[in-house]
């Protein structure tokens, strides 16, 4: 079997496997959904009367005590105050009115459609459930006589936001899960299906040329598993017999060309796959992003020094973020050469779930943004080692695909962590999302441990002592270029507005934190959705240029629009199409960064740096200017440096190109 035809059948075997797991997930959520919305309706109709009733007999209660003090009903003072407290405090009700005797009005109060925090559109959605509006007649008695009717009316807005909140919380959870099921369907089936076939491939090539001095790890489904075992067989077994000889006849086998036996023990292969760091990769980054929909808010409301306002205190722990990043990035790559991508990831893993816990249990900004730094330098060093492992592990150079399945997994993460860090937050508190994060990155060190055993994972040879220093070429004018026109603007728009405007503008509008991690996690899943079409393209479509030119003008143009629609929906519409373009742009900018450096080592560390003190700039700037600036000149000034940068980079490169074709002629 050749490496072309292994190479389809892999792609066809995932593309086969998401489809399943995404059916098989979809079908059980919604009949789960079916079941459980039939059961709704069946039980919320006589509940929800029977909480209206006792609102009404309480309302009934009040009245009758100032009746027993002789206050005649049509005098008893306050009544409508009275009805506007008990409509505020019971969303249930719709409509409370207190009739005379002879049914003329004396008090009544209502609500109006959008009391129950969110509108109600009727059409489809007023047919959600079949709960009927409901009034309930209360008598009120003074001595035999009586003088007077209560009116409640039942709110069934009240049961359909309510459950319209339980259902997008729903769909949030199927996202979720489609991602991790995916996630960990594609790493069993690597684990036990394409790393055991590729090694029987390896065994049986080496084989067939007669070397039988490598063996492997047993494992594989079915007959993959015993195949694996049967090479490993004959090579033991040729070792044994080796051993058993003189010495002399040891000596004139080994002289042999036509076949090369262990002498001692057979080599062990140690085979290494991008595929290996998913799990590790996907668990790490979901915990250190679970805090992301709501960091801001969080830090505002702990405590800060009087001097610092709200707006500088919101930005502070992600400004300490990315200044930790920044001054890491050009580290951690040569870190992770020199000691091992493996080892770097597995010591990052304890400080982050420390730092995540610790934010969680104290109520102070500097110390909160502190840990927030401390989280920072682990996720620098784990993410760029597992980079490292996967560039190292990639089968084709100055291929998008390694940083292509980096940025998916990556992201895939992030956008099951901020979904379930706003949702845990919103649901049981912050504390509680925090422990979930540092839960997640002790489950993704354990993952790293059993699965980035490949030489990918070991040291890089070149820093051995004895090995002599390359020496270092200058950079071209076109790698700069493209860090200025296009790494700058792209993280800095992702810092200002995923992280920082809006989480700030959706809570300033009433939005909780699950509603802010469902905006927030649109931009993540883009990535996770394009992100290996958009390999493919670069690697064999219109190639890398094209996707980032794309991505630039779709980004700034999906600023641009919040100058004109920034409600609710606009902001959604602007995070959907930033994180298309954003998507477009990440993946092909480090294959084109490695290209223009020659070194992907060292072009990839300028990049990282680049990266993270654009985007440290761009969040220090708005959090100065952003309160007196407002979101929508904000909008239009990073639409205008996303634009420009773009032009600056396409123009960069066409000035380059005639310099490097006269430097090849």
């Amino acid at each position: 079997m050749s490496g072309g035809v292994l190479s389809l059948d892999r792609n066809g075997m995932r593309v086969r496997l998401i489809v399943m797991v995404a059916i098989s997930v979809l079908l059980s959520v919604v009949a789960a959904g079916a079941i459980a919305l039939a059961a709704f309706d069946r039980a919320i109709e006589p509940e929800m009367n029977n909480r209206v009733r006792l609102i009404g007999s309480t309302v009934r209660s009040e009245i009758q005590r100032a009746l027993e003090l002789g206050i005649p009903l049509e005098q008893i003072g306050g009544l409508d105050a009275y009805l506007a407290r008990t409509l505020d405090d019971f969303g249930e009700v719709d409509r409370i009115s207190v009739l005379g005797a002879g049914a003329d009005p004396i008090a009544s109060d209502a609500r109006d459609g959008a009391a129950t925090g969110i509108s109600d559109a009727g059409g489809a959605d007023a047919e959600t459930i079949a709960f009927r509006a409901t009034r309930f007649e209360l008598p009120i008695i003074e001595g035999n006589a009586l003088v007077g009717t209560i009116l409640v009316e039942t709110n069934t807005r009240f049961v359909r936001t309510r459950l319209r909140q339980v259902l997008i919380d729903v769909v949030v959870i199927v996202l979720v899960a489609l991602v991790v099921a995916m996630e960990i369907a594609l790493a069993i089936a690597m684990s036990s299906i394409e790393k055991p076939l590729e090694r029987i491939m390896h065994l049986l090539r080496d084989q067939v040329a007669g070397r039988f001095a490598i063996r492997t790890r047993p494992g594989g489904l079915g007959g993959l598993g015993r195949t694996v075992a049967r090479f490993n067989d004959h090579v033991e077994d040729l070792t044994e017999r080796m051993a058993a000889l003189p010495a002399r006849a040891r000596e004139r086998s080994s002289s042999l060309k036509q076949y090369v036996i262990a002498e001692d023990r057979p080599t062990r292969l140690r085979l290494s796959k991008i595929s290996d760091i998913r799990i590790a990769l996907f668990l790490f980054s979901v915990s250190t992003e679970t805090a992301v929909a709501f960091l801001p808010i969080y830090a505002r409301a702990a405590a800060r020094p009087d001097w610092l306002s709200a707006e500088v205190a919101a930005a502070l722990p992600l400004m300490v973020y990315l200044v930790a990043t920044a001054c890491l990035a050009p580290f951690a790559g040569p870190m992770a050469r020199r000691f091992g991508a493996r080892r770097i990831f597995l010591a990052s893993v304890a400080p982050s779930a420390v730092a995540l816990l610790a934010m969680g249990f104290v109520d102070n900004l500097i110390v909160i943004s502190l840990f927030r730094g401390l989280m920072a330098i682990s996720y620098a060093t784990a993410t760029i080692a597992c980079q490292t492992y996967a560039i190292r592990a990639a089968e084709e150079a100055n291929s998008t695909r390694p940083f292509g399945t980096f940025m998916a997994v990556i992201y895939g993460g992030v956008f099951c962590g901020s979904a379930l860090g706003g949702l845990v937050a919103g649901r049981f508190g912050y504390q509680n999302a925090f422990i979930f994060g540092a839960t997640m990155a002790v489950l993704s060190g354990i993952a790293g441990l059993l699965a980035m055993h490949g030489q990918a994972g070991d040291r890089d040879a070149v820093h051995h002592a004895s090995e002599v220093p390359r020496q270092r070429t200058r950079l071209p004018m076109s790698f700069f270029a493209l860090l200025a026109g296009v790494a700058i603007p792209t993280n800095a728009t992702t810092a200002v507005f995923v992280w920082y405007m809006t989480p700030l503008m959706l809570a300033s509008a009433g939005f909780g934190p699950a509603e802010i991690a469902r905006v927030v996690m649109l931009y993540y899943l883009a990535a996770v959705v394009f992100g290996p079409l958009v390999s493919h393209l670069s690697d064999r479509g219109p190639g890398p240029m094209t996707m980032l030119i794309a991505g630039a003008l779709l980004s700034a143009g999906a600023m641009a629009s919040l100058s004109f629609w920034n409600d609710l929906w606009g902001m959604t519409s602007a995070i959907c199409a930033l994180g298309i373009g954003h998507t477009l742009i990440r993946a092909p900018q480090y294959a084109v960064a490695a290209k223009a450096a020659g070194e992907q080592g060292r072009g990839l560390d300028y990049l990282r740096f680049i990266e993270r003190a654009g985007a440290l700039a761009g969040l220090g700037i708005a959090a100065l200017t952003f309160g007196s600036a407002g979101a929508d000149r904000a909008a239009l000034a990073m639409a205008f440096i996303v634009f420009s940068g773009i032009v600056f980079f396409a123009g960069a490169q066409l000035v380059s190109r005639p310099e490097t074709a006269s430097r090849g002629g």
